[in-house]
């Protein structure tokens, strides 16, 4: 696991909201809201509070801002370098130092400076995007990553499982 990654799960411990951001309806955008369901069809008693926010993450930004979760990790189709399905981690606003980071840029960027004015900390969760054009479902690369991020998510918000051993 990358250290981004393990930086992921060490802040799902904490409460997290995770916002899907994308429109399903032009493939690789989608995988925001595609994890967002995901996660919660795994059905994760006291997880992370979920919010598929489609292509308006601002619509949801006040009442995110009103809630308990101190953590907001944005997850979106991610203009990064690498290859499709590659997977980015970090706090929102690094990204938007570096410049285009999502397909969501404006509305993220604003939505994370008025989360931070609220006192929460904005993080982005990008997979590069293989297909931007209308169709649906996601690419199998883009699929791929999204099912390990989905595997990794629930993984760290599952409660520990105790093993008992009775050793005679």
């Amino acid at each position: 696991m990358s250290d981004g990654l393990a930086r992921l799960a060490e802040l799902l411990r904490e409460p997290t909201c995770l916002v899907g951001v994308g429109n399903p309806l032009r493939r690789d955008d989608g995988v925001g809201p595609w994890i967002v369901a995901a996660v919660r069809r795994a059905g994760i008693a006291g997880g992370p509070v979920l919010v598929d926010a489609q292509d308006v993450p601002e619509n949801f930004v006040p009442s995110i801002a009103r809630g308990e979760a101190r953590n907001v990790v944005f997850i979106d189709a991610a203009a990064a370098a690498g290859e499709p399905g590659t997977v980015v981690f970090g706090p929102l606003a690094d990204f938007a130092e570096a410049g285009s980071y999502s397909t969501h840029k404006m509305a993220l960027a604003l939505s994370g400076k008025f989360l931070e004015a609220a006192g929460k900390r904005p993080f982005l969760l990008g997979i590069v995007p293989a297909e931007l054009d209308f169709g649906q479902g996601l690419t199998a690369a883009v699929e791929q990553a999204a099912a390990s991020l989905r595997d990794l998510i629930v993984g760290a918000c599952a409660p520990a499982r105790l093993e008992y051993r009775h050793d005679r």
